[in-house]
């Protein structure tokens, strides 16, 4: 690896750091200050939307994907989509079964 290129990786490695440092502590703010008598909702939304950006960069700089021919990208990202609307779907069921039980009963 040329100096040239190593210094590009570390000048990379270095934003990304400053990138997830601000995320993060953006999160933690939005966690200390948000108002305990509103719903919750919203927050855990925008820390499933910070959780993906943080993996996001991880994934891309650290495991190198971001250098990766488009074709392996979408083999990791179409998966991990269906994964995740999966997850959500059966947590939907799921609610909506214990909800016609407690009716029920």
């Amino acid at each position: 690896m040329s100096a040239e290129a190593h210094g590009n990786m570390v000048k990379l490695i270095w934003r990304t750091f400053w990138i997830m440092l601000v995320l993060t502590i953006v999160e933690v703010v939005a966690a200390i200050f948000y108002p305990h008598g509103m719903n919750r909702m919203p927050l855990n939304i925008f820390f499933i939307v910070m959780s993906l950006t943080k993996a996001f960069y991880i994934v891309g700089t650290f495991m190198h994907l971001k250098f990766e021919v488009k074709h392996l990208i979408i083999t990791i990202l179409v998966p991990l989509i269906l994964l995740l609307y999966t997850i959500c779907i059966f947590l939907a069921e799921g609610s909506s079964w214990l909800q016609m039980k407690n009716t029920i009963w």
